[in-house]
């Protein structure tokens, strides 16, 4: 069974896919800069962290209201 996430963990988990995919777009576009070639193409990680946000939102917890 599948551990839920709390709010906090959901934050704190997608705050860090957002700065690690950041940064991982930042060194394919100086590849690019740099005439070097890179397997992976720009905007690869980008679409990778929005199928990841959108599984840690379907684990977490739902806010009783």
């Amino acid at each position: 069974m599948r551990r839920k996430f709390n709010e906090f963990e959901e934050k704190l988990i997608i705050d860090a896919l957002d700065y690690y995919v950041a940064h991982l777009e930042d060194e394919v576009e100086q590849m690019q800069t740099k005439d070097r070639r890179s397997i992976i193409a720009p905007g690869f990680y980008t679409f990778q962290k929005i199928d990841l946000i959108s599984l840690v939102k379907s684990m977490t917890k739902k806010a009783n209201i």
